[in-house]
C-alpha cells in the first residue's frame, strides 16, 4: 500500500514528484521532472543472439574485416559519457533498419577515436555528434520518466481538476478494489 499510497499522490499532485528539472505543461504549469540517465562512463553491449535479425549475419563477415565494428560476440558502443539520458538508447526503433545501422557505424566511428583512457569531458565532447542521429531513431524522445498524465489536476486546460477532498474520495474508493 505504501507504494500505491507514493504513486497514487504522485499522479493527483504532480507538484510532489520528484526531479532535477523543471517540466512545463500545455496549460503553463509546471512540475518537478526526472530523466534516469548514465551515473558513469559507460558501454552498450549487445550480444550477438540479440541483436536484429538483419544484422546477425553481418556479425562473423563483419568482425573480421572491420573489427572495430563488429566482434565475434556482438557490438560494443562506448564509452558512453556520464549523464546521458539512458532512453536515448533504449528507445532506439529497429524498425529503421537503414537509419540504425547508419547510426551504428557512425557511433563507432566517432567513438572509436578515443583513446583508449579518455576521459569523460572528451567521450561527451565526440559523443555530443552522436546525439541528434539518435534522436532521428528513438521512438519516444520524450524522456522524462516520471511526466505521468494529469488525469483530476487543474494541468490540463480543458478540464477543471478535482479537488483536493475528491481526490481523497478517489484514492479511498480505489482502495476498496
Amino acid at each position: 500500500m505504501a507504494s500505491f499510497d507514493d504513486g497514487i499522490e504522485k499522479m493527483l499532485w504532480p507538484e510532489k514528484r520528484e526531479g532535477d528539472f523543471t517540466v512545463i505543461t500545455r496549460s503553463g504549469k509546471t512540475h518537478p521532472g526526472l530523466i534516469d540517465r548514465t551515473t558513469e562512463p559507460s558501454y552498450l553491449r549487445v550480444d550477438r543472439g540479440y541483436l536484429p535479425d538483419f544484422l546477425q549475419p553481418l556479425v562473423g563477415p563483419l568482425s573480421r574485416l572491420l573489427p572495430w565494428l563488429f566482434g565475434e560476440s556482438g557490438v560494443d558502443i562506448g564509452p558512453i559519457p556520464t549523464g546521458t539520458p539512458i532512453n536515448l538508447l533504449s528507445n532506439i526503433d529497429m524498425e529503421k533498419r537503414r537509419e540504425v545501422l547508419g547510426v551504428l557505424l557512425k557511433a563507432k566511428k566517432d567513438l572509436k577515436s578515443l583513446p583508449r583512457d579518455a576521459s569523460d569531458e572528451q567521450a561527451r565532447a565526440e559523443f555530443a555528434d552522436l546525439v541528434d542521429p539518435l534522436l532521428a531513431v528513438n521512438k519516444c524522445p520524450d524522456f522524462v520518466v516520471n511526466k505521468g498524465h494529469y488525469f483530476g489536476t487543474d494541468y490540463m486546460a480543458e478540464e477543471p481538476g478535482l479537488s483536493d477532498s475528491d481526490k481523497q474520495a478517489l484514492i479511498a474508493y480505489l482502495k476498496t478494489l
